[in-house]
């Protein structure tokens, strides 16, 4: 659900102390993506800034190269892995509720069947793996992709199963490797210990809440979710938006570039409603070196020169998106691409920063 992103994770090295100030104006975003779309021929864009002047929501682009149809403001975003966010926020939920704690290891949690023959699964920890430090692999590879469909969602039964027998990446504990199948595990943690659904989890503890208009889990094709994606390995003009890829707790979440904008201020502005869910996430953090670390959940970045961001990025057949919240301003941008190209997520970014 999400690769690493090299340019958006070290962009913050690079921004000079004045982007702790308002972003820049409306004419100057839609000139940095119209350059981003030209240059990676990409078919449309939504970016939502936010300063101290308030929010703007700024569409580029197509939603369809077929029909020509614009963008809506409105539109629901294939947000793929910015989805852990919820997910780690639904876990933090239930560790604040004396459900779980982070030292619970994964094997007291669920039941045997989702254990056997995956390396690591017996013994590692909801901390580790909220921090992708459990080694268990990854099932998310460009073997993978060549299984995703227009009729299979990536339920943990599939992509559980994808990685039966594959050694670990290393051992609990002691080593950092990205890996979707944490978060798989973490929402079969989160259904065994409420015996709920974790659709029902997403409901009731973040969409509920919130009053998140424009955002579901797991919702079929349709509805608001109108931005066609482009491009596959070796298909580099193909319309994608029927591949049923972006299901499940490490990147199933449908929404708005408002609706997430308001659900990363919930979590970590410091009045926001479900603040004490993102004190939690940012309680412990695993150090990547050149400020930036993992934190229970998303990345976080330290520039010296002041700014102090959660990010998140996601990327999927036919789109990217990159998501952040500087904890000292409030500031937000969300960048959400109709193709695969979370490199220039990044580069719009750090241009809208400069």
């Amino acid at each position: 659900m999400t690769r690493l992103l090299p340019i958006a994770i070290l962009f913050l090295l690079l921004v000079p102390v004045e982007a702790l100030g308002a972003l820049p104006d409306t004419l100057t975003i839609e000139t940095e993506i119209d350059a981003i779309l030209e240059e990676g021929d990409i078919a449309g864009a939504v970016v939502l800034a936010q300063d101290p002047e308030g929010r703007r929501i700024i569409t580029r682009g197509v939603a369809n190269r077929q029909t020509g149809a614009p963008i809506p403001e409105g539109a629901q975003l294939r947000i793929a892995s910015i989805g852990k966010i919820h997910t780690a926020a639904i876990i933090h939920s239930l560790i604040a509720e004396g459900a779980l704690s982070l030292d619970d290891r994964l094997a007291d949690l669920v039941a045997p069947h989702w254990l056997d023959g995956i390396a690591n699964a017996q013994i590692a920890s909801v901390r580790q793996l909220l921090t992708h430090t459990s080694g268990i692999p990854d099932y998310y590879d460009d073997v993978w992709f060549q299984t995703v469909n227009t009729v299979q969602g990536n339920t943990p039964q599939r992509t559980l199963g994808y990685i039966h027998g594959r050694p670990a990446e290393f051992p609990p504990g002691e080593g950092y490797g990205y890996s979707n199948s944490n978060y798989q595990y973490l929402a079969l943690i989160a259904e065994a210990v409420t015996g709920q659904d974790f659709d029902a989890l997403m409901q009731a503890r973040i969409i509920a809440p919130l009053n998140l208009e424009a955002t579901s889990y797991n919702q079929a094709l349709g509805g608001a979710d109108l931005i066609h994606g482009y491009g596959a390995p070796g298909e580099p003009e193909r319309d994608v938006y029927d591949l049923i890829e972006n299901h499940g707790p490490d990147g199933g979440v449908f929404t708005s570039a408002s609706d997430l904008a308001n659900t990363l201020s919930a979590l970590f502005s410091p009045e926001g409603e479900l603040s004490e869910l993102g004190r939690l996430m940012l309680s412990e953090e695993i150090d990547r070196g050149d400020g930036r670390s993992r934190a229970l959940g998303p990345m976080r970045i330290r520039d010296p020169r002041g700014l102090d961001v959660v990010m998140h990025g996601g990327s999927i057949a036919g789109y990217a998106s990159l998501a952040l919240y500087e904890l000292n301003t409030g500031m937000i941008i969300i960048v959400h691409l109709s193709a695969d190209r979370p490199d220039l997520a990044g580069q719009l970014v750090r241009r809208l920063l400069q």
